[in-house]
C-alpha cells in the first residue's frame, strides 16, 4: 500500500500549524493533525509509523479522508447515533434535585451509589434498570461529592411543581405565536481607567494598568428566546419596579407586538410579580396589558403565598 504525499492549502496548512499547537484537542486529532503535515513534507510512512506510533492504515485512512471530504473530515470523528437515552428530561431533571438535596442521615454527602439507591425508591425514577446509575448523571456533569455553589437545601412539592411545569414549556415545540421568553436583570459595576491604554501593534498584545477607579453602576435587562433565536438587552440606571414594567412592555409592545400569548420565565425577584403593574399602570390598563402575558416563575424552596 503506497502512501503518496499531499498537497495542502495555504490555509489548510495554517489552520493544521495552529491546531497542533493551540487550543484543546485529543490525542487522536492531534496525531491526525501531524500525518497530514507530514505527508505535504513527504515524510516516508515507515517514518510517520515510528514517530508517532500510528500502524500504515491509520495514515492511509487520514490521507484518504482529506482528500475525498476535505480537512474537517479527516481530522474529525463524524458524531455517533448512540444508544437511544433511557431516561427522559423529567427523570434527568428529578435525579438533579435530589444530588442538590439534604444527603441521607450518616452521610456527608450524595454518591453515585447512594443516589443510584435513593432514585430507586422514587416513582419517576424506580424505572431505570437495577444497578444502573442514576439517569444520565454524566451527561448532566452530576458530582454531588463537589462543593462549588449554592445548592437548593430541601426539594418541596412546590419547587417540584414549578420544574416539571417549566420542563414541559421548553419541550413544546417553537410557535412563534407564543414565545417563550427568559427575562432577567443584573447590576454591573462601571469601571474607568486611571492611565491611558496601550493599544496593540505588530507583534504586541494590548496594555492597560492594573489601576482603575469606579464610575458608577448600570443596570442590564437580558431577555433571551433561545428557541426562536433572538435577544434583547436594555441598559438602565436603575431596577426598580418602573424599570422593570417599561421593559415588558418594550418586549410585549414592539418586539412580540403580534404575538398572541408572550410565556415570560422570571425568577422570584419581589419586581416580578403583578402588583408592580398594578402599582406603574394602575388596576384597570395593568389587567388589560397583562392579558398577553403568563408569567413562569422558577423553583424556590419557600412559598410566595404573598404574591398570590
Amino acid at each position: 500500500m503506497k502512501i503518496n504525499r499531499i498537497k495542502l492549502p495555504s490555509g489548510d496548512r495554517r489552520v493544521l500549524e495552529g491546531f497542533r499547537s493551540k487550543g484543546q484537542h485529543s490525542a487522536r486529532e492531534t496525531t491526525r493533525a501531524h500525518i497530514l503535515l507530514a505527508l505535504e513534507a513527504g515524510v516516508p510512512a515507515v517514518r510517520i509509523q515510528e514517530v508517532l506510533g500510528v500502524s500504515r492504515m491509520v495514515i492511509w485512512r487520514t490521507r484518504s479522508a482529506y482528500r475525498e471530504k476535505g480537512l474537517d473530515y479527516a481530522l474529525y470523528d463524524a458524531a455517533r447515533p448512540g444508544q437511544p437515552s433511557k431516561y427522559g428530561t423529567d427523570q434527568e431533571a428529578e435525579v438533579v434535585a435530589l444530588a442538590c438535596s439534604q444527603p441521607p442521615e450518616g452521610s456527608a454527602r450524595w454518591t453515585i451509589r447512594l443516589l443510584t439507591i435513593a432514585g430507586g425508591h422514587r416513582p419517576k425514577l424506580a424505572g431505570g434498570q437495577s444497578g444502573n446509575r442514576p439517569a444520565n448523571s454524566k451527561k448532566n456533569v452530576c458530582k454531588p461529592w463537589r462543593k462549588v455553589m449554592w445548592c437548593i437545601g430541601r426539594i418541596t412539592a412546590e419547587y417540584r411543581e414549578r420544574m416539571y411545569a417549566l420542563l414541559g414549556l421548553y419541550a413544546q415545540p417553537y410557535d412563534a405565536a407564543e414565545p417563550v421568553v427568559c427575562l432577567d436583570e443584573k447590576s454591573k459595576q462601571l469601571l474607568a481607567q486611571t492611565r491611558r491604554p496601550l493599544p496593540a501593534a505588530a507583534g504586541l498584545i494590548a496594555k492597560e494598568d492594573y489601576k482603575y477607579k469606579r464610575a458608577g453602576t448600570r443596570n442590564l435587562f437580558v431577555a433571551v428566546e433561545p428557541k426562536g433565536g433572538h435577544s434583547e438587552v436594555q441598559v438602565t440606571h436603575r431596577r426598580t419596579k418602573s424599570d422593570f414594567v417599561a421593559f415588558v412592555r418594550f418586549l410585549a409592545l414592539e418586539v412580540y407586538g403580534r404575538a398572541r400569548k408572550i410565556h415570560l420565565v422570571l425568577d422570584n425577584l419581589n419586581t416580578h410579580f403583578r402588583d408592580s403593574f398594578e402599582e406603574v399602570l394602575g388596576l384597570e390598563a395593568a389587567a388589560a396589558f397583562l392579558s398577553r402575558l403568563e408569567f413562569h416563575y422558577t423553583p424556590q424552596t419557600r412559598q410566595l403565598a404573598e404574591h398570590g
